[in-house]
């Protein structure tokens, strides 16, 4: 499988994860250095944001991912797209769209997500 498959793959399990609150999968794919800047501009750590799921303070429904396109530096690849969420924040349901930037890089452990950065799009 080619580096951007398989990261596309993890991609795929990851988001699968998010919506299911599969806490301990999500471990296992984030970079314990992993800094995620949600289009609020709350910046979270693998610790807080794993917390925030597992509390059920964030809680996501679903989600849909457009126009991805995948590129490959080294041990470091770069994901970039469009999305749609559902989430309920502290129980509030919200709606997102946006515009987002993944960083995933390659470990000894394999491919680990290392960074999230998303702009909220608007309507």
């Amino acid at each position: 499988m080619s580096n951007a498959k398989e990261v596309l793959a993890l991609e795929d399990l990851r988001y699968k994860a998010m919506i299911a609150n599969d806490v301990a999968a999500l471990e296992k794919l984030f970079h314990p250095d992993l800094i995620y800047t949600h289009s609020s501009a709350l910046v979270d750590t693998s610790t807080s944001y794993l917390e925030a799921l597992r509390s059920g303070k964030t809680r996501y429904k679903g989600a849909e991912r457009f126009e991805e396109k995948v590129r490959i530096y080294g041990d470091t690849a770069l994901v970039t797209g469009r999305a749609q969420m559902q989430v309920e924040l502290g129980g509030q349901p919200k709606a997102i769209k946006l515009r987002y930037l993944v960083v995933w890089t390659k470990t000894p452990q394999g491919w680990k997500f290392v960074g999230w950065q998303s702009t909220p799009l608007a309507g």
